[in-house]
C-alpha cells in the first residue's frame, strides 16, 4: 500500500459534480460485482499484504461506504435547507 502523503491530498483540481457521481456509481457497481462473485469459503482467506481475512476487509469496506454516504446525505440536507 502506498504511503499516505497528506500534503498531496488536495493537490488535484476539484472534480466536477457529474463526474464525481459517475465515479461513485462505477465504484459502487464494481464493488457489488466483486461481492456477488466472492465465495463464502474465500471470506476466511487472508488479504494479501495484510494480517486479517477478507471478512474483516468486507466489514470495513461496508462501514466506510455507509459513513461517506451519511456525510453526503448530511451535506445535501444542509444545502437543501439553507435560505435562498
Amino acid at each position: 500500500m502506498p504511503r499516505w502523503e497528506p500534503e498531496k491530498e488536495w493537490a488535484e483540481l476539484p472534480i466536477p459534480w457529474n463526474e464525481l457521481v459517475t465515479r461513485w456509481n462505477q465504484s459502487r457497481d464494481l464493488l457489488e460485482e466483486k461481492i456477488r462473485n466472492f465465495t463464502i469459503e474465500d471470506l476466511a482467506k487472508q488479504v494479501p499484504g495484510r494480517n486479517y481475512p477478507y471478512e474483516t476487509l468486507l466489514h470495513g469496506t461496508v462501514q466506510h461506504a455507509i459513513y461517506h454516504s451519511g456525510q453526503i446525505a448530511m451535506v445535501l440536507s444542509m444545502l437543501r435547507s439553507r435560505p435562498r
